[in-house]
């Protein structure tokens, strides 16, 4: 009977262990902040040198989470995207971002997305990349490829 409890309070422990180790993990899945600069945006905008910026993500079931930090626009944002191409290619947009209309901002929030691209996404993140539009660089002011 001592034998019987001491095996079922180990296995309670191990599995309560692993739930705490599982349920931590997805932390540990989000990618470092990439940087988003002028010199990565194709074709070159028409900016002076002080746009830059940061993003950095999570992906969840149907939705991406991130961190967009834009500081130095030309201009107020219009728009921002995650877009499929590789690095120094144009590519269409694959998830609109939530933005503010200014030259400088911090926006941490979620969106959802099409599963099949979250999973693309994860599967080849360097396929991908993010940008920043505004009214005097209309294809993109600042840019960083995905990690």
């Amino acid at each position: 009977m001592l034998t019987t409890h001491r095996t079922r309070t180990a296995a309670i422990a191990l599995a309560a262990a692993a739930a705490f180790t599982f349920a931590g993990s997805g932390a540990a899945n989000a990618a470092p902040a990439i940087p988003l600069t002028i010199g990565q945006e194709t074709p070159k905008p028409d900016a002076g040198p002080g746009a830059r910026g940061s993003f950095s993500y999570e992906i969840g079931v149907g939705e991406l989470c991130y961190t967009l930090d834009v500081t130095g626009l030309s201009t107020p944002a219009a728009a921002a995207h995650v877009h499929l191409a590789p690095r120094n290619v144009a590519g269409p947009v694959v998830i609109p971002l939530v933005i503010v209309n200014a030259t400088s901002f911090s926006v941490d929030t979620c969106v959802p997305a099409d599963q099949a691209v979250l999973d693309a996404i994860e599967e080849n993140p360097n396929a991908y990349y993010v940008n920043v539009h505004n009214s005097q660089n209309p294809p993109g002011e600042i840019r960083g490829q995905l990690k």
